[in-house]
């Protein structure tokens, strides 16, 4: 099993040295600038992965939609995926920060509304699928229950893959001994 790390938005494959120290094996992180836009990422990433075989993606929030892209372009390749925050309904305060911040690309790439989740939804999941829904967090300038960062809506927008949720913030979620075994539990069973 080929295990490919992608890290959330403005982040690095660091994020994962927790997750990566206790969970060990052949893998590979992927790192990417969000300033770069999804489209630009989501091919270098494709470049940087494409003749791995049996891959089992663990991605972070933004990593997640990236995971689910690559796993529709590569479906022969890929065993499973367990991503953590991802807001696969995409950010409700990323349709309002655009107006704000006109010229910056991830939120115009993570809106709810924008191309890239919209056409998210449209994938299928075709393998064993594990989101973790992080639940403790409270950002005020998202309205609806949230991690800090995500709303809980959102991780949970998703009904074609197994939901565990977990009382975490955004961030804590890679440091999580909990999550941790979740994520040796779904790699064991993609492993058969």
């Amino acid at each position: 099993m080929k295990l490919v790390y992608i890290h959330g938005a403005n982040a690095s494959h660091d994020s994962f040295n927790y997750i990566r120290e206790h969970i060990g094996g052949d893998d590979t992180t992927v790192d990417y600038l969000s300033q770069d836009g999804f489209e630009n990422n989501l091919e270098t990433i494709y470049r940087q992965i494409k003749t791995e075989k049996d891959i089992f993606f663990i991605a972070h929030s933004l990593g997640g939609i990236y995971s689910l892209y690559l796993s529709n372009m590569l479906p022969k390749q890929v065993k499973g995926a367990v991503t953590l925050s991802t807001p696969y309904g995409g950010s409700e305060i990323a349709d309002y920060a655009k107006y704000f911040a006109p010229f910056n690309r991830l939120f115009k790439d993570v809106g709810s509304h924008s191309p890239i989740i919209k056409n998210s939804l449209k994938l299928k999941v075709k393998h064993p699928w594990c989101n973790v829904v992080t639940t403790v967090g409270n950002a005020p300038w998202i309205t609806k229950h949230n991690d800090g960062v995500v709303s809980v809506n959102s991780m949970k927008h998703r009904t074609d893959m197994d939901l565990v949720f977990v009382e975490c913030n955004h961030y804590e979620v890679v440091l999580s001994a909990k999550v941790l075994d979740i994520i040796q539990t779904r790699i064991d069973i993609s492993s058969k």
